[in-house]
């Protein structure tokens, strides 16, 4: 067993115990967050080189297919065990890359409005590509619908109109056998299309939870700085950084009537902070200060709370969590 494999059992147990001890102390419970890492498998001694270098071979051809992201997926999880942690991940990734590439193709074939209208008289709430293939006669649309669900995609309702979006749960069953920073990055990912965040320019979690994601996103970023999905955890981070301070503009953090700071979030901040006090994180750092600021001012946006918003959580195109 090497040292960079212990090493990744280490990271990977850190990631776990923290993420768990934040939700522990939050909810008084001890129960295991959908975003723990999973545990690896054995090391790479079960399968060959040249094994798993073919496997991998295989699954690349698959996946330029037209239409083929169904039968990559399946010949995936039956060759899985078969082939290196490296490959292995190599072909999650790709596989994510492959589905996010196609997702555009597939939104503007659910959004014809023929297609459209047929899926919304069949509709019921939080329905899943199964359920609406269920409900409906039209064997075109159960095609294209069983296409949707297979290439792994999950059905949404969104300002409207039902929207496919990745479905990061479906990459779970993998993570056992992928490095420790891309199963922790695909239950980040899970939890997040889950339960989207955000709907019609609207916050649609609690403050509570949008604090607890983003600290599983900065716990990330600092055991695995250098991670292949590093990037797209940081660009999350930077995301509820702005919902944090600044909410959405259906639902601003201060009023924009009263330009009071909502009394949900100020009930939620400060249930974290009080909660989580011995907690290392520079995230919690910054809101500690920033409700530092606000309650000197009685909680209203004022000019001192706008400087230091300015200052310190800035908005424009260049901003980057410091």
């Amino acid at each position: 067993m090497t040292s960079s494999y212990l090493s990744g059992q280490r990271k990977g147990m850190r990631f776990f115990i923290t993420v768990v001890a934040i939700v522990a102390i939050f909810t008084g419970t001890a129960a295991t967050p959908g975003i723990a890492a999973a545990a690896p498998s054995s090391p790479d001694t079960k399968v060959t080189t040249s094994s798993s270098t073919a496997i991998y071979k295989t699954f690349q051809s698959m996946l330029k297919k037209k239409n083929g992201l169904p039968a990559a997926d399946t010949y995936l999880e039956s060759n899985i065990k078969k082939v290196t942690t490296h490959h292995a991940t190599l072909m999650v990734l790709q596989l994510e890359s492959a589905r996010l590439k196609a997702l555009t193709a597939m939104t503007d074939r659910l959004l014809v409005p023929n297609v459209q209208d047929k899926m919304l008289k069949a509709y019921q709430l939080n329905d899943s590509f199964t359920k609406l293939m269920e409900r409906t006669q039209d064997s075109d649309l159960r095609a294209l619908l069983k296409e949707a669900r297979d290439s792994g995609y999950r059905l949404v309702m969104l300002e409207g109109s039902l929207y496919p979006i990745m479905n990061y749960a479906a990459l779970v069953k993998y993570n056992s056998e992928i490095k420790e920073d891309i199963s922790s990055y695909i239950n980040i990912m899970t939890q997040e299309t889950k339960n989207l965040p955000a709907d019609d320019g609207a916050l649609v979690i609690g403050y509570q939870e949008i604090l607890l994601r983003a600290l599983s996103q900065e716990r990330f970023l600092e055991l695995y700085p250098k991670s292949n999905r590093a990037k797209q955890v940081r660009d999350l981070l930077n995301s509820y950084t702005l919902y944090t301070f600044y909410g959405l503009n259906n639902t601003p953090l201060f009023d924009y009537d009263t330009n009071k700071m909502v009394a949900n979030a100020q009930r939620g901040y400060n249930g974290v902070l009080q909660r989580l006090v011995s907690v290392d994180s520079e995230f919690l750092t910054k809101l500690d200060a920033f409700m530092d600021v606000v309650k000197e001012a009685k909680y209203e946006k004022t000019a001192a709370v706008v400087k230091w918003l300015e200052q310190n959580v800035p908005t424009g195109a260049d901003a980057a969590i410091k």
